[in-house]
């Protein structure tokens, strides 16, 4: 998808320059509570995916597939906000937040149907909670060891993760940085002025 030049050419206003020391406290503070409302809807997300498989297997893939689904549009939908954001960086960095923690909730959803499928796939049995702090660790590259996956499926996951994680990282900071950065580039005044 290319981009094309905004026809507005004012420029964007500095957030380290234009705004003051109070200003600066408001836009943080509304990024803060914007990205801890994403967080908490994500959550509740979460929670409508069913805890177990009994039977209808495709109930909980489905879910999967459908949380993919938003992920994709969810991803989307944060690189116009970035855009058409103010502050493109602090935007960037609230999708880079969210886009993430979505990503490890798609992980922590699987390793808990796998866990309640077949409780000995990892070294306890995960609650969703547990499962999201597995995602964590394993994106983290911290592996503490309290919670190991021990069947071929569930290795085989962790092991996707950790080869996506890699990905993920360099290409998701790759595309938000890019896109605040072409908004950026699009609002400043036409780089062939004369300087003075």
């Amino acid at each position: 998808m290319t981009m094309l030049p905004s026809e507005n050419t004012e420029s964007l206003p500095s957030f380290s320059d234009d705004l003051t020391t109070w200003q600066k406290l408001m836009v943080i503070a509304h990024s803060i509570l914007r990205t801890l409302l994403g967080i908490i809807f994500i959550a509740l997300m979460l929670a409508f995916v069913p805890n177990s498989v009994d039977g209808a297997i495709w109930i909980p893939f489905g879910a999967i597939i459908l949380v993919l689904v938003i992920y994709v549009w969810y991803f989307r939908l944060q690189l116009r906000r970035i855009h058409k954001s103010k502050y493109p960086n602090i935007q960037a960095g609230e999708a880079l937040i969210l886009v993430a923690t979505m990503f490890l909730a798609i992980f922590a959803v699987t390793y808990d149907l796998m866990s309640q499928a077949n409780p000995d796939s990892f070294t306890e049995v995960l609650t969703r909670f547990s499962a999201f702090y597995f995602a964590v660790t394993v994106l983290a590259t911290v592996g503490f060891g309290d919670i190991t996956p021990v069947t071929t499926a569930a290795r085989s996951v962790a092991m996707l993760q950790m080869a996506i994680d890699i990905a993920f990282i360099a290409v998701a900071v790759k595309i938000v940085s890019g896109a605040a950065s072409s908004a950026i580039q699009q609002r400043s005044p036409k780089s062939g002025a004369t300087d003075k």
